[in-house]
C-alpha cells in the first residue's frame, strides 16, 4: 500500500472526488461505509480487525481476550458453573430450590411426604440439604436431569450478563475517542472523526490497523479483569425461569408417577413407600421418643433408605448417641424387644 492511501482516500471522499466503494477499497480494515448524503464527513465507517495483538496494545490482558472470544463464539462450550459444583450446591441445599415455582414446590412437598416425611420447610437449610440428598439417592436420573437443566439455564444467564457487561465497558472505553464498539472485532466511527485522529496523531502515513492502537493506548481508563470476576455475572431477571420450571415439572411428575404407581426396574417402590407411611404415621420424623420397653433410652427416626429399605434411627442414652439402620422388622424389635440389641454400648 502506498503511503497516505487511507488518509488521502478519506479526504478525497469528503471532497466528493471518490465514491463510497473506492473509500471501502482504500484500506483492508474498512468493511463498509454508510453514507450521509448531506454531509459526507458524517458518513459512518465500519472498521474491522482480526489481530489479537491489537487488544494487547490497548491494555487488555490475553486472558480477557480469550474470555471475550469464548463468550462470543457460537461454538464455545465455556461454563461459568460446571456440573460438579451445581450438584454439590444442590446437595448443600443451595441455588436450585430458590428457582422452583409454586406448582413445583407443591410437587416437591408431595414427593417429600413419601420419601422424607419430615416437616416440609424450604426455609431450613438442613431440610433442603437432607431432602436434596434424599432425592438424589432415591431418584438419581430425574433429579440429575433437573440439576443439569438448571446448570444450562444458569450458564445462559451468566453468558448474557457477561456479554452485556463487557460490551458496555468497551463502549464506554471507545466512546471516549468517538468510536462505537460493535463486536469483538468491529467498530464504527465517522469519516470526520477518523480524519481528525490521523491529523492529531500526526500519522497520515499509517493504515488503520496501525493507527487504532496508537489512538486507544492513550486512554486513562483501564479495561478487563473479566474472567477473574466471572461469578459476578448474574441477574435473576435473565434466568429463564419458565423454561426451567416447565422442564422440572415433567421430571417431578416422573418421580411422582414412579412412587404412586410403585414401578421401578430395580425394586418395588410401593414396598418402600408403604414402610415409610406405616412408620411415619406412628412416629414423627425427627422427634424424640422413649423406647416403650426401655424408658432410659430415647430414639428418633432420622431418615429412610431405599433399596434395600431401611429405617435410620438415632438412639440416645445420657450423653451418648448411636445410629442404626434397621429393616422395618428390626425397627419394631428395637421398640418392643430391646434386649435383642446391645443398648448398654450407647
Amino acid at each position: 500500500m502506498a503511503s497516505f492511501d487511507t488518509f488521502m482516500a478519506l479526504r478525497d471522499y469528503v471532497k466528493g472526488k471518490i465514491q463510497k466503494w473506492e473509500l471501502e477499497d482504500s484500506d483492508p480494515e474498512i468493511y463498509h461505509v454508510r453514507e450521509d448524503n448531506s454531509n459526507r464527513g458524517q458518513s459512518v465507517i465500519k472498521i474491522g480487525f482480526n489481530d489479537d495483538k491489537f487488544w494487547e496494545k490497548v491494555g487488555l490482558h490475553e486472558d480477557d481476550v480469550w474470555f471475550m472470544k469464548m463468550l462470543k463464539s457460537p461454538y464455545s462450550d465455556y461454563e461459568f458453573m460446571d456440573s460438579y459444583s451445581v450438584t454439590d450446591d444442590f446437595r448443600n441445599g443451595y441455588t436450585i430450590f430458590y428457582e422452583f415455582n409454586e406448582d413445583n414446590i407443591e410437587k416437591l412437598k408431595r414427593i417429600s411426604r413419601y420419601i422424607y416425611p419430615k416437616k416440609f420447610d424450604l426455609e431450613s437449610e438442613d431440610f433442603r440439604s437432607d431432602f436434596a440428598d434424599k432425592l438424589l439417592s432415591s431418584f438419581k436420573s430425574q433429579t440429575q436431569d433437573i440439576i443439569d437443566d438448571y446448570q444450562t439455564e444458569k450458564n445462559r444467564e451468566m453468558t448474557q450478563v457477561a456479554e452485556e457487561s463487557i460490551d458496555k465497558e468497551l463502549n464506554n472505553y471507545f466512546n471516549e475517542f468517538g468510536f462505537t464498539f460493535v463486536s469483538d472485532d468491529e467498530f464504527t466511527t465517522t469519516v470526520a472523526n477518523l480524519m481528525m485522529w490521523y491529523i492529531r496523531e500526526n500519522s497520515l502515513q499509517l493504515p488503520i490497523t496501525e493507527l487504532l492502537p496508537k489512538i486507544f493506548s492513550s486512554s486513562k481508563m483501564s479495561i478487563g479483569g473479566w474472567q477473574e470476576n466471572s461469578y459476578e455475572y448474574q441477574d435473576s431477571e435473565k434466568f429463564d425461569s419458565i423454561s426451567f420450571n416447565n422442564y422440572a415439572e415433567r421430571k417431578l411428575d416422573e418421580i411422582i408417577e414412579k412412587i404412586e404407581d410403585g414401578s421401578d426396574s430395580d425394586f418395588n417402590i410401593k414396598d418402600y413407600v408403604d414402610m415409610v407411611d406405616r412408620i411415619s404415621k406412628k412416629f414423627e420424623v425427627g422427634k424424640w421418643y422413649n423406647l416403650p420397653k426401655k424408658k432410659d433410652v430415647r430414639f428418633y427416626v432420622e431418615n429412610f433408605v431405599m433399596n434395600p429399605n431401611k429405617v435410620v434411627v438415632k438412639l440416645s442414652k445420657a450423653l451418648q448417641q448411636r445410629e442404626l439402620k434397621l429393616s422395618e422388622e428390626n425397627f419394631y424389635h428395637l421398640l418392643y424387644q430391646p434386649t435383642l440389641f446391645n443398648l448398654e454400648e450407647i
